[in-house]
């Protein structure tokens, strides 16, 4: 037996506990939250064993906690919650709509229920009226609109800790510095973007075509969906990014949410691509969004006053150069905050102080 599982053994039981229900999704926020480099893997290594358990452990040595991630909530009973001294339950989105969190208080008076939001999407008027309601110890969330500060902690990058992890870009990070243009290509058109829209996003083909028609052989669009491979192998398109984020002259992006909705706003994995590549960008999204990321990051946003003064700028390809320099701390910058794990300061309060 190697002697980090023997260390393993005789490891003195945590004072801690944590729950999260779910695996896939929520292994992403773990990981987001604590960093997957702090946490200890304690559960088989055996992909058929892995597949088929219903219960994943990690163990977390800042917060002296065991971890688990379980597939339902009647797994709960199987890790003993009730032997830890100090229990969080991260509650999921069908515990809220059901009042389940009613049953975790009542079987386990010492835990406190935790509720994150990493979506790229606002709550829902039900979900939010739940949600007020329910007296969540902590709620975390990417996403902003009225109210929101009423019941949570916004924190409008939070949904980059998720999606570093989920697209797989987590693999990425030693070849990050390797790949890239230095250089503008006259091979190809000044601006790439992606053109996929669905029904509620048919603003973005509105915008685009106006553009096409007034500036042409200026944008290069792309649907990113083409045939029923990419429908389903949706989680490769995300390396096809690599491509249209780093070898390309500017990226034109579109967020998820109309531009022109100024009520509420979130950041997608639209707009971290882009931050992670360091290619200059230009996005489309609401005004507060744009202004709390120019805050931090360099947007093209800064450099012009609208979307067709970006397009129409005859300079682009002198310009290059400057741009390219400016965007290139946007990766540094966005991985400082990734590798910031400040959430774990908030699990170590909720776990030792007394629910009121």
């Amino acid at each position: 037996m190697q002697l980090n599982n023997m260390a393993q053994l005789y490891r003195k039981k945590p004072n801690n506990i944590i729950v999260f229900l779910g695996r896939r999704f929520e292994l992403c926020k773990v990981f987001g939250l604590f960093g997957k480099e702090n946490l200890v893997y304690q559960s088989e290594f055996d992909h058929k064993i892995y597949s088929n358990s219903d219960i994943v452990k990690y163990y977390f040595s800042e917060l002296d906690a065991d971890i688990f991630l379980l597939n339902s909530n009647s797994k709960i009973p199987a890790v003993k919650v009730e032997d830890y001294k100090n229990v969080i339950i991260v509650v999921s989105e069908s515990d809220i709509y059901n009042q389940t969190y009613k049953i975790y208080r009542e079987k386990y008076p010492n835990c406190k229920l935790v509720f994150l939001w990493f979506n790229g999407e606002v709550f829902v008027k039900p979900l939010f009226e739940k949600c007020k309601l329910a007296n969540i110890d902590l709620i975390l969330t990417g996403s902003n609109q009225i109210g929101i500060n009423d019941i949570a902690t916004f924190d409008f990058k939070l949904s980059f800790k998720f999606f570093y992890y989920y697209i797989g870009y987590y693999y990425l990070d030693s070849l990050i510095n390797k790949i890239g243009q230095n250089k503008y290509d006259e091979t190809q058109l000044p601006i790439f973007t992606y053109s996929k829209a669905s029904n509620e996003s048919s603003w973005r083909s509105d915008l685009l075509n106006n553009l096409h028609k007034k500036y042409p052989n200026t944008i290069c669009s792309s649907n990113s969906i083409n045939d029923s491979y990419d429908l389903e192998f949706t989680k490769y398109k995300h390396f096809e990014t690599i491509n249209d984020y780093c070898y390309k002259n500017y990226n034109l992006i579109f967020e998820s949410i109309n531009y022109k909705n100024n009520g509420e706003y979130f950041a997608t994995e639209k707009t971290f691509k882009g931050l992670f590549f360091g290619n200059p960008f230009f996005l489309v999204a609401p005004s507060d969004l744009v202004a709390e990321l120019s805050n931090e990051y360099y947007l093209l946003n800064s450099e012009y006053k609208s979307l067709d003064e970006f397009v129409s700028d005859k300079d682009l390809q002198y310009k290059f150069d400057y741009f390219k320099e400016k965007s290139k701390n946007n990766n540094k910058k966005l991985m400082n905050y990734i590798k910031d794990y400040k959430y774990t300061d908030y699990f170590k309060k909720l776990l030792y102080e007394t629910r009121i």
